[in-house]
């Protein structure tokens, strides 16, 4: 799932204009989820928020920054709630995301970010409460995001690959659990989309070979086991990838040995 560290898009065309952003409340947020990020210290988290809860009074409705500061908002609330599991977290990442997709004005090159942002607080709350409005939500969301990125090699490109690995681990999550294929089948054709379109230098690739491994053995699950051998090579080839100590690594070995444990089952 996308944590989205990254900064928020400059509006800066000059670089003094790019340094005083960083002492306008936006831009402290940012600076201070990015050193989150890095050190996981609750104080620069809180400090991240209030931050961006000024930057929502300082700039007015039809100013970019204000649904750019609400979105923040509901990523702040989200990674707390991974954090600390505190449901009024949750609940505030929802109605943030909401209120910034909302407030998004008519063009705004960022409304895929915010619309992306609250599509992966719905997942956490369908992850907690397995509401299926939740995780349909998401899937159009993420749905919405795909048609608003175009495809190529530039950053919006790389985003839309970011958004078809979304879409895929959510079509994944609500075929899991109503064991349908059609959706798993289409979970698939995002996940080896956003695996084709991934460097294979790229951080995400050894993520995006574990996701697509995901949905295939999804598809085993639901009775379809000529898919086993795809999905342990995929799991193989992730784990191979993932750098020592990567927090993955355990769970990928533990699904390498339940897949070795299903081809004695299946006789493959």
């Amino acid at each position: 799932m996308a944590k989205w560290f990254g900064r928020s898009k400059s509006r800066a065309d000059d670089k003094a204009e790019a340094e005083a952003e960083h002492l306008e409340p936006l831009g402290v947020s940012d600076d201070l989820r990015l050193a989150y990020g890095r050190t996981g210290d609750p104080k620069l988290l809180r400090g991240s928020m209030q931050a961006a809860e000024l930057a929502v009074e300082v700039y007015p409705v039809d100013d970019l920054r204000h649904a750019a500061a609400l979105s923040s908002l509901c990523m702040l609330h989200r990674l707390s709630w991974e954090r600390d599991r505190g449901a009024p977290d949750l609940i505030k990442a929802v109605d943030y995301g909401r209120r910034a997709v909302d407030k998004s004005p008519p063009g705004d090159p960022e409304l895929p970010r915010h619309m992306s942002s609250l599509a992966t607080a719905l997942q956490e709350v369908y992850d907690s409460t397995e509401d299926e409005e939740s995780i349909d939500e998401a899937i159009a969301l993420y749905r919405g995001c795909l048609d608003l990125l175009p495809k190529g090699t530039s950053t919006l490109g790389e985003q839309r690959v970011g958004q078809e690995s979304n879409l895929a681990n959510s079509l994944l999550r609500k075929g899991r659990k109503s064991r349908d294929a059609a959706t798993l089948d289409e979970a698939a054709e995002h996940a080896r989309a956003a695996l084709r379109d991934t460097p294979e230098d790229h951080p995400m690739h050894a993520i995006r070979l574990v996701n697509l491994g995901g949905v295939l053995l999804g598809l085993v699950q639901t009775g379809r086991p000529e898919h086993l051998g795809a999905a342990e090579d995929m799991y193989a080839r992730g784990l191979r990838e993932l750098p020592a100590g990567h927090p993955s690594r355990a769970g990928v070995e533990q699904t390498l040995a339940m897949i070795k444990g299903l081809r004695a089952q299946f006789g493959i």
